[in-house]
Formats: C-alpha cells, sequence, structure tokens
C-alpha cells in the first residue's frame, strides 16, 4: 500500500509539474494538525511532507518553480479586498462583508495562495498596459494578409523605474 501511495504522489507531482510552469502550495504546520483532535491519523496517512518533497523533485527535473507559501489567513481573507473574516470550518462559503465578494471557501483559499506564490516568485501584472494597435488592411491576389501589429507604448511601471535609474 505505501508503493501504491508513493507511486500515485510522484504521478500527480510528474502531471503538475509538466503541466504548469509554476506550483504553488501552502506551508502547512502539519505536526499542529496532527495533534489536533480530529482526523489526525488520516492526516499522518496522507503524508503532506512526502508530498511536497516529490513535487520539488519534479519541479527541478522539468523546470517549474515549486513555491511554498504561508498558509495564514488563506481561508479566512476575502482574494478581493483583504478583509478577513472568522468563520468554522463547517462554513464551506466565502462571504465577505466588506466587498460582497462570494465563492466557495477552498477557491478562495486557492486564489490567496496563488497570489502569494506570485508575489514570492516577483511575477508582476500591470493592471493596464497601454498598447497600440493597428490591422493590416493590405491583401494581395491570393488572399494573403500581413500580420497585424502591436505597438507597446510600454510599462507604466517600467518607465517609472527607468526614470528612478537615470537621475540618480
Amino acid at each position: 500500500m505505501r508503493r501504491k501511495k508513493l507511486d500515485f504522489k510522484h504521478k500527480v507531482a510528474a502531471f503538475y509539474t509538466s503541466e504548469y510552469d509554476a506550483v504553488f502550495v501552502e506551508n502547512l504546520h502539519v505536526k499542529g494538525m496532527l495533534e489536533g483532535e480530529r482526523n489526525g491519523r488520516n492526516t499522518a496517512e496522507v503524508g503532506w511532507r512526502d508530498f511536497i518533497m516529490v513535487l520539488k523533485h519534479h519541479g527541478r527535473k522539468r523546470g517549474c518553480h515549486v513555491v511554498d507559501v504561508d498558509p495564514e489567513d488563506t481561508t479566512k481573507a476575502c482574494h478581493k479586498c483583504g478583509v478577513k473574516t472568522k468563520k468554522p470550518l463547517w462554513v464551506r462559503e466565502h462571504s465577505c462583508p466588506s466587498c460582497g465578494f462570494e465563492t466557495d471557501r477552498d477557491y478562495n483559499a486557492a486564489l490567496n495562495v496563488w497570489e502569494r506564490g506570485l508575489d514570492k516568485l516577483g511575477v508582476v501584472h500591470s493592471e493596464g498596459t497601454p498598447a497600440e494597435t493597428a490591422t493590416a488592411v493590405d491583401a494581395d491576389e491570393f488572399r494573403e494578409v500581413s500580420a497585424s501589429r502591436v505597438v507597446d507604448t510600454g510599462s507604466p511601471c517600467l518607465k517609472e523605474r527607468a526614470a528612478i535609474a537615470a537621475s540618480e
């Protein structure tokens, strides 16, 4: 049975690390979970740490980033506005009293883990990058049309950094 579990962990890790460029996992305090009143034996049987080690191994082999993130308040904090809402474990829906965002509790936690993982990797998404677009209007007799072009006017973040570097 132990080999079957290990084989399953390797197969899941191989899939995720070959399918995605980055995998984010919560750095759970497993020892505290084992000492709790409920499901200690089931939690121990899963082998969380072992799975993360297998995941990191496959990530190194395939060039995938496997990032541990802090699990604190991932289920309590609203993904949209960040307001923390205390809720018992049996409540499976996340409903933010501040912004009104409603979703499944686990999905909200996954969004928070994803966001923290991107932050830890240093990936930044611009809210709106200005760009000029132009569609090709030329066509020859064979119905070939040249590709459309996009002229990127640059990210405001990059311009700010360039201005700061130039002033120093």
